[in-house]
């Protein structure tokens, strides 16, 4: 990994977010870059295509601006106190701010698919109907590894990894995005079922703790109170996507883990 994407969202969530890309630019071995995006919404993605004057647009461009003005100032507060100033900075790590005026699709193909490790907010109920649909399509289009962090979350985070295996491509591919970061582990569980073994290539050279899981009508739930007793600082697991009847009737696990923040989570579809 060489490049880490972080998607501001919140306000109040800007540091949080901002200290987990400084952790994984410690972290990740060849992590070197750390990319900060407050994407700003075109008018017509927050009003629709037709029936909204040029003075209404102008006055949702200058809402923009402003938030995203005052992610900046927080930005810079962050940067100036985690790294120093600009001098002390040069060679050493490599931060960059970008807060363009871009749609949902452009996000994930200009600046998502190009990134190694994406870093977000855990789904907020102020966020508005787009940003949710960027979540989605960070995980379910990008194709890259995205780490959601808790609002609150003001520790550590990679010295207690626990996994959720179960033998599907996603899940394959979340374990390989983590093989990093749960090498360096102090401590790795890992939650399998009877009727999906481990295989015994999937992490090499890590010892880890097997746990069974045992059939559970909210896995969810399940999961998360064996990562919240296993004290888990890293939560790992495949993203899976649900059809939409499917989704309404029963929901599905990566759904109610990311409605349920509790311990930061990395994820890949």
């Amino acid at each position: 990994m060489q490049r880490c994407l972080v998607i501001l969202s919140q306000l109040d969530q800007t540091e949080v977010l901002l200290g987990m890309a400084a952790q994984a630019l410690s972290r990740i071995r060849g992590m070197r870059r750390i990319d900060v995006l407050a994407a700003r919404e075109p008018p017509d993605q927050i009003l629709g295509r037709m029936g909204f004057s040029d003075e209404q647009a102008q006055t949702l461009r200058t809402n923009q601006m402003e938030w995203a003005d005052a992610l900046h100032t927080r930005f810079q507060h962050w940067l100036a106190q985690e790294y120093g100033p600009p001098a002390d900075r040069l060679g050493k790590v490599e931060v960059n701010w970008l807060d363009p005026e871009i749609t949902v699709d452009r996000i994930i193909a200009g600046y998502g698919k190009d990134a190694d490790l994406l870093i977000m907010g855990f789904p907020d109920s102020r966020d508005s109907a787009q940003k949710h649909v960027a979540t989605r399509a960070a995980i379910f289009e990008s194709g890259r590894p995205v780490l959601f962090v808790p609002p609150f979350w003001d520790q550590t985070s990679g010295d207690r990894v626990f996994l959720a295996w179960k033998d599907t491509p996603a899940c394959r591919r979340a374990f390989f995005a983590a093989r990093s970061i749960v090498g360096a582990a102090k401590a790795v569980e890992v939650a399998v079922s009877a009727t999906d073994p481990l295989p015994l290539d999937i992490l090499p050279g890590v010892t880890l703790v097997q746990q069974p899981l045992a059939d559970n009508s909210n896995a969810g739930q399940a999961l998360l109170d064996m990562a919240a007793t296993f004290h888990a600082d890293l939560l790992v697991i495949g993203g899976y996507q649900h059809n939409m009847l499917y989704s309404r009737l029963v929901g599905s696990v990566t759904d109610y883990i990311l409605s349920n923040p509790r311990v930061p989570v990395l994820l890949q579809h």
